[in-house]
């Protein structure tokens, strides 16, 4: 089952323009009863730490996943992916860090 604050590789080639690309880590962001019965799941992309992070950005300190490089959840790349597109598991936002991905949301989408 995927839960909502789980990080996972997620393949977003076959893009265009400034979509986000490549295959990269993603936290999913949709609510799990979402997850739970539907084919999609809607993530945001995560890219490496370079500069300060932005409103629309929430950072997730070093440590926390994957290879253990802090970096950035780019909450304006926003995508609904069939769960297809879904690769391995590479841990899961703490609390605290999926607060600030929220706050990062609510100000992406005006809320």
């Amino acid at each position: 089952m995927i839960r909502r604050g789980e990080v996972y590789w997620v393949d977003f080639r076959n893009t265009i323009g400034a979509e986000i690309r490549k295959v990269r880590p993603a936290v999913v962001v949709s609510d799990d009863l979402h997850n739970d019965n539907m084919r999609t799941v809607t993530v945001a992309p995560l890219s490496s730490l370079n500069g300060p992070v932005q409103p629309h950005e929430a950072a997730v300190p070093e440590g926390l996943i994957g290879d253990g490089r802090a970096s950035r959840v780019k909450t304006h790349q926003l995508r609904a992916v069939d769960k297809k597109r879904l690769g391995s598991k590479l841990g899961e936002l703490p609390l605290g860090a999926m607060a600030d991905v929220d706050a990062s949301l609510r100000i992406h989408l005006s809320l």
